[in-house]
């Protein structure tokens, strides 16, 4: 199987995990100020993002993604290919993420769940405010009356102030709800 027909097959389970929700896709989604991208997400009231890997691919660059998926998402998934990879992912990604592995069939990439997602213990606020546009970010900061002398502020100042002084559940809800809105990507 090539990765683009597993991302096929995992963006038809994301549809049906979050149908009859307002939920926004994006494929690629760079993250971590564009250090990675995520290659789907499911964003709606939770932020869920999974990276995949064929057995084409090796694991080289997994545990910076993982370092950067941990630090915004609410979920994340290793949409994995093979057996002998889903064993070797267990050892690389932590307990939280999910494991779902992608077997061939004749009408395409199948999706089993091995291991279910849990809950991202430790998000990281500044990662989760760097998700938004400078223009993003000073809106939010205004709604949350925290935007006084910031209207010239760079990204790097806003995004400093959400993490800092917005509570961890509003900076989620904003930002998601922020991303949801968008127009364009």
């Amino acid at each position: 199987m090539l990765a683009p027909e597993i991302l096929v097959a995992v963006e038809k389970r994301l549809r049906r995990d979050h149908r009859g929700r307002r939920t926004v896709y994006r494929r690629e989604w760079s993250i971590a100020a564009g250090a990675t991208r995520v290659d789907i997400a499911a964003i709606n009231g939770k932020m869920t993002g999974c990276e995949i890997k064929s057995s084409r691919d090796n694991f080289s660059r997994l545990a910076s993604q993982v370092e950067s998926y941990s630090a915004v998402l609410d979920t994340a998934v290793a949409v994995i290919e093979g057996d002998k990879a889903v064993e070797r992912v267990k050892m690389l990604i932590p307990d939280w993420w999910g494991i779902w592995q992608a077997i061939g069939s004749s009408k395409g990439p199948r999706i089993i769940i091995v291991r279910p997602t849990t809950g991202n213990p430790s998000p990281d606020p500044l990662a989760i405010a760097q998700l938004v546009r400078r223009d993003e970010a000073y809106s939010i900061l205004r709604r949350q009356d925290l935007h006084s002398g910031l209207r010239t502020a760079t990204r790097w100042k806003l995004w400093n102030t959400m993490a800092s002084e917005l509570p961890l559940k509003i900076l989620q809800t904003e930002v998601r709800n922020t991303i949801k809105a968008r127009q364009e990507w």
